[in-house]
């Protein structure tokens, strides 16, 4: 099961490059500033010491880089931002504090925090923030008088009160939409790891079905040679044991065989069986789901043209069945239908249920990942659906949802 909030990793040498850069604007900063303004040495020196800081720290990153930690952590991170928060806010207090025109810049570790860490963590970044800004409008060191402004106390609290408003909300709205592009990341992998194990499984099930062929014959051979033994009376009499071991080794063999072959899990997986008609297709659903699930009734039902045509069965073709009959089984009040139709350019499958139906806020929302219309609110629906419409879509199809007495899922792709 997917996690709410995947972290999404960050290359070291982006965030090393980004601090970088944020190491030479402060440092430009400082020295254009202080160019231009009498400032006491102390406070050069003090800023001079904090904005090296960064520069130790972004060295320490490259350190991790060059160690073959390509990828952050989220942990890494939060320590980073951390760090980074209360770097800004020295610096800012040490020259000027809410009177630097550049208190705003204390907003950037914010916005990535946002981006890329969980929750928890974000939080405790936030109300690290506050304190700090707390701080800043109550302990700071004044501009020099020829470019300090003249803010009345309310201008003052306008000021913090922005400060505090724009972090709350711009940390909701970057996380909000970060968290909506992490669900839609994490349904895409894990709409390709599925893809990818079903194709394993074909390659598992190819490799059974090879096997079966191959063995077949040698075993023959030696059950011919094992029965001539059993006919030699010379040999059946001082090796009768041996001869029944023998035997009973290979009727075991046999049987194992046998089931490689007959196994309807074997067969739906054997890379042999990749093409059957459209007919044959639905009705081997229709069987497989009742035997698994006999309190549903299933049916399928086929056109003139399905019987005839072949088609290739694909991994793609596989899971969105899947998902698209388990999530009828799941809402069925008894019956469920599969049918097949085919056109002169594309070919159509339907699985009707007779149970409540999709209501009309789901059809319009059909297809967004971890969309659902269970109490409970479980993945199976929302991101079922997501899945099949990406697997239809890889077929040059699509997929319909419609209310049909009951529910109706309309699979749709290219002959």
């Amino acid at each position: 099961m997917l996690r709410k909030n995947t972290f999404l990793f960050v290359n070291s040498s982006d965030f090393t490059l980004i601090r970088f850069i944020a190491f030479i604007g402060q440092t430009l900063a400082l020295i254009t500033t202080y160019n231009l303004v009498e400032v006491s040495s102390s406070i050069i020196i003090a800023s001079s010491l904090i904005v090296g800081s960064l520069l130790i720290s972004n060295t320490f990153t490259y350190y991790l880089l060059k160690k073959g930690d390509r990828v952050l952590s989220e942990n890494q991170i939060f320590y980073f931002l951390f760090f980074d928060i209360l770097q800004i806010s020295c610096l800012i207090s040490i020259n000027g504090g809410y009177t630097n025109p550049f208190i705003f810049i204390i907003l950037a570790p914010l916005a990535i925090s946002a981006t890329y860490l969980s929750i928890q963590k974000i939080l405790m970044i936030v109300s690290l923030s506050l304190v700090c800004f707390a701080i800043i409008f109550n302990i700071y060191i004044e501009l020099p008088e020829n470019i300090r402004p003249i803010l009345n106390d309310n201008y003052s609290l306008g000021i913090m009160i922005s400060l505090f408003t724009s972090s709350i909300f711009m940390v909701f709205y970057l996380y909000y939409f970060s968290l909506n592009y992490k669900k839609t990341q994490s349904a895409y992998q894990l709409a390709s790891t599925q893809l990818q194990n079903e194709k394993e499984l074909l390659k598992v099930g190819g490799l059974a079905a090879a096997a079966v062929h191959e063995l077949g014959t040698p075993l023959n051979t030696i059950n011919l040679i094992v029965n001539d033994f059993e006919k030699d009376i010379n040999l059946n009499k001082h090796y009768k044991s041996d001869i029944n071991t023998l035997k009973e080794q290979l009727d075991r063999c046999k049987e194992i065989l046998k089931d490689l072959s007959t196994n309807p899990q074997s067969k739906e997986l054997s890379s042999e069986v990749t093409d059957m008609s459209l007919d044959a297709y639905v009705q081997s659903l229709a069987e497989k789901y009742h035997q698994n699930f006999n309190q549903i009734n299933m049916d399928y039902r086929s056109d003139d043209l399905s019987r005839n045509i072949v088609i290739s069965i694909t991994p793609e073709l596989n899971i969105a069945m899947s998902n698209i009959i388990n999530n009828a089984i799941s809402f069925a009040n008894m019956n469920i239908i599969v049918i097949s139709e085919v056109f002169d350019d594309y070919y159509i499958i339907k699985i009707k249920d007779d149970g409540p139906g999709f209501d009309k806020k789901f059809i319009a929302n059909f297809g967004k990942p971890f969309y659902s219309t269970r109490s409970n609110n479980t993945l199976n629906m929302g991101l079922g659906l997501f899945i099949t419409k990406q697997m239809i879509e890889n077929l040059e199809g699509n997929v319909d949802v419609i209310n049909n007495n009951g529910a109706e899922v309309v699979l749709k792709w290219k002959r």
